[in-house]
């Protein structure tokens, strides 16, 4: 049997075991609150901040691994029990499927003639957490079977919690409302939201005490009321709170028995509990009305088409086609939430990383301009006035951001910068006014980018490089080459600079400041003279100098000879010759190229202790040290595109894909998820070679989607309207992609004759002909005030 497939018409994949490599998860959410759910019901849910804001726990790095989560018991008249998700009962199911669909997870099982769908999902209007169930009988008479619905709470404040438990279980009691039949955690420091549990039927009994409802040295695989077959009412006065809710349903043969389950959280402000509690009310009496938990999950289903309506395609790659046109589209949601913080083994205490979340927000910009357009603002009022930023930081907590400067955090807000600008062709943007973080002054949004070109070109070394600070966007480079003087430079973060200076250029001449675009073609001058006069190494672009000038990256070093970024965004900058940029390239797919993928660097660091003096911490083939790693693979595929390589853009891009991976190295060894991109894959200089991690929370998706949609498929937003320049492969002979820009639906038909991967021909639009003389771009003023146009490429 195979472990899972895909359906692609429900944008759904249906996973057949309860027990995979390791979980498998599906993100719930509203915006506001939040969840991850793994195939056996494993998983964590919060209220804004995963730190700050933890409702339930999760076991992160311990055994039993994927606990706890959110658990429905079923307790047959017999004394047996079983769970719909496999766990925590773990008795052996007759039938079990698990299907992760964007925002909903529903899980199918069968268990002596009784069929049980659990659905779970969180509300768009209220913040709540669905759970629910349906059951069916085959039997031949009515049996009544009893219900039990767990979580075990947080203590909220996550960090305080792990250092300060034992005293902070003094702060939380659980209060029964028994008019509204609901279960509430209160934590009584701080005021944080009131967390409480309830459901749509009457309730046997309840519990708000953990050991009240496990028992002794028991878990949640065996717990004592279960077992009874009925809770203890137990309000908690002090100590481990749990929400623990039992109805009891009547099975009819050929009729369904339903329940909901709700966890939910209403905030308190101004100190007002009665108020909170009103929220609660209000919120529960919706959703407990006919068709008030359906309502809540078609407005969720509407909120996700909106959202793949912006892009969609036909092609002719099954694997590739579902990664663009669904999976792709959901993990940028997610990375976009959670930045790198959330996930079943990242806490949230990495808080929200800037370099992270400015590219996070490009695949964003063209899907919901108005959402990047206001994490942009929050980015910018984390630059310093002198152009640099911080390294992450807590929108959410009260803990300040890491301040440590990296040579690369303030060059990627150009490129957001011009994503939305472009997407909406409102420049009015750049005139909006941020403060910035050192400063209580406002500053406009184009003299806050203005500043990060100015950073960089103050702060550059001997060889007129940008310096390296703490890092470029390699978080291991200073590390690998022991750069602590202050003097290292970084030839990628000189070529960012050239590619957030090219992104500025337009938006310069489109607010006609004449002064500031100037400065910037000078710039321009600048730093490409500097790269071309200390970068190239013969046969490759070197990575950068370190503190005593010697050259990173270059065919004269023992390890670390070829770093694959400064490859890609030499053609993504546009520095050096056509043949320069071909030979980096080809050297990429000479030294760096595996079964998987492209290594971030080869050959990988020798470690402590192996070598004495290294400074690598991490292992030959992982992280930055040879593995392969997603993120920067996406660049070279666009670099591949751009150079017009078709078959190689596209080799790069399909090996990539989760499922295809899987394939090829096997199930078992990728073990993650095959439908969520990864940050790395283990290296061929590991004896763990195959193995993905770091899942869902990773710049991969990004610009996964970023080269698919918008260099690979080729369409993608400027300034003056919506450029078509796809690099496909010979076989794509028609296709066609439909998408979103300026408030008209742009359907795009192509028909690739020459083969040659690429080059437009001729454009029309709704049967006219589109001039070329700009290249292959449809003028915006073409499309304005247009509901729908038809368009067609000949390539």
């Amino acid at each position: 049997m195979n472990l899972y497939s895909f359906d692609d018409p429900r944008r759904a994949i249906h996973i057949h075991t309860p027990t995979p490599p390791q979980p498998w998860i599906n993100y719930l959410s509203n915006g506001r609150v939040h969840a991850f759910v793994s195939q056996a019901g494993g998983g964590l849910f919060w209220h804004k901040s995963a730190v700050s804001g933890r409702i339930t726990r999760y076991r992160m790095h311990h055994l039993p691994l994927d606990t706890p989560g959110f658990y429905v018991y079923i307790r047959m008249p017999d004394g047996s029990v079983w769970s719909p998700s496999f766990r925590p009962a773990e008795a052996e199911l007759d039938g079990f499927s698990c299907t992760h669909q964007p925002g909903v997870t529903t899980f199918n099982a069968e268990k002596s003639g009784i069929q049980a769908k659990l659905e779970m999902f969180i509300c768009p209007d209220h913040d709540i957490m669905v759970w629910n169930l349906s059951l069916d009988s085959d039997l031949p008479e009515a049996i009544d079977v009893d219900v039990f619905a767990y979580m075990e709470f947080s203590l909220q404040d996550w960090k305080c919690e792990e250092n300060f438990g034992y005293y902070r279980t003094h702060q939380v009691i659980t209060r029964f409302d028994e008019e509204e039949q609901a279960l509430l955690m209160i934590r009584r420091l701080n005021h944080p939201p009131l967390v409480y549990m309830a459901s749509n039927v009457s309730l046997e009994s309840w519990d708000g005490e953990r050991e009240a409802f496990l028992g002794h040295y028991r878990t949640e695989f065996n717990p004592a009321a279960v077992e009874k077959g009925r809770c203890s009412g137990k309000e908690l006065p002090t100590g481990h709170p749990c929400g623990a809710l039992h109805p009891r349903l009547s099975l009819k043969p050929g009729e369904s028995a339903n329940v909901s389950f709700f966890a939910g959280v209403a905030e308190i402000l101004d100190k007002d509990f009665e108020k909170a509690k009103a929220t609660m009310r209000q919120s529960l009496s919706s959703l407990r009305k006919t068709g008030g938990v359906q309502e809540q999950k078609q407005k969720l289903n509407e909120w996700w088409e909106r959202h793949f309506d912006a892009f969609q395609c036909s092609i002719p790659h099954e694997s590739a086609q579902r990664q663009i046109n669904t999976w792709s589209a959901v993990n940028t949601v997610h990375t976009g939430r959670y930045s790198r913080a959330v996930s079943r083994l990242a806490p949230g205490s990495r808080g929200v990383g800037f370099r992270d979340t400015c590219q996070d927000m490009l695949s964003i910009a063209y899907r919901q301009p108005d959402w990047a357009a206001e994490v942009f603002s929050f980015l910018l009022s984390q630059q310093f006035r002198d152009g640099h930023t911080v390294h992450f930081c807590y929108p959410d907590d009260p803990e300040g951001p890491y301040l440590s400067t990296r040579s690369d955090n303030h060059l990627w807000l150009p490129l957001l910068a011009y994503a939305i600008v472009a997407e909406t062709g409102d420049v009015s943007l750049l005139d909006r006014k941020v403060a910035w973080y050192d400063d209580s002054t406002e500053a406009t949004v184009w003299e806050h980018l203005l500043a990060s070109i100015c950073f960089a070109m103050d702060n550059r070394g001997s060889h007129g490089l940008p310096l390296l600070f703490g890092s470029d966007w390699n978080d291991s480079i200073a590390e690998m080459y022991h750069t602590k003087e202050g003097r290292a430079e970084s030839i990628f973060a000189a070529q960012q600079a050239v590619v957030a200076i090219n992104r500025m250029i337009p938006l310069a001449e489109a607010l006609g400041d004449n002064e500031s675009l100037n400065w910037l073609e000078e710039s321009h001058r600048t730093l490409t003279a500097a790269i071309l006069e200390s970068a190239w190494d013969g046969e490759w672009w070197r990575r950068g100098y370190d503190d005593n000038g010697h050259p990173m990256g270059s065919s004269a070093s023992e390890v670390g000879k070829l770093f694959l970024n400064t490859q890609s965004w030499a053609v993504l900058s546009g520095i050096g010759t056509l043949e320069q940029r071909q030979i980096g390239m080809d050297a990429v797919e000479e030294n760096l190229l595996t079964d998987v993928g492209l290594k971030a660097c080869h050959p990988g660091f020798i470690p402590w202790p192996e070598d004495p003096d290294s400074h690598c911490g991490s292992s030959r083939g992982t992280n930055e040290n040879g593995a392969i790693f997603c993120h920067a693979n996406t660049w070279a595929i666009i670099a591949e595109a751009l150079l017009g390589n078709a078959d190689r853009a596209w080799k790069y891009f399909t090996q990539l894909i989760p499922a295809e991976v899987a394939k090829t190295v096997g199930i078992e060894r990728y073990a993650a998820e095959p439908y969520a991109w990864v940050s790395q894959i283990i290296g061929p200089e590991n004896d763990r070679y195959g193995w993905a991690n770091v899942e869902h929370v990773t710049g991969t998706a990004t610009w996964m989607d970023v080269a698919a949609t918008q260099y690979l498929l080729g369409v993608r937003a400027e300034l003056d309207g919506l450029r078509i320049d796809p690099c496909v492969p010979a076989d794509f002979k028609k296709f066609s992609i439909t998408r979103s820009f300026r408030d008209c639906t742009v359907v795009i038909d192509i028909e690739h004759r020459s083969g040659q991967g690429r080059g437009v021909q001729s454009l029309t639009l709704d049967g006219k002909p589109v001039s070329l003389e700009k290249g292959p771009v449809i003028p915006a003023s073409l499309l304005a005030g247009k509901a729908r146009v038809q368009v067609q490429v000949l390539m």
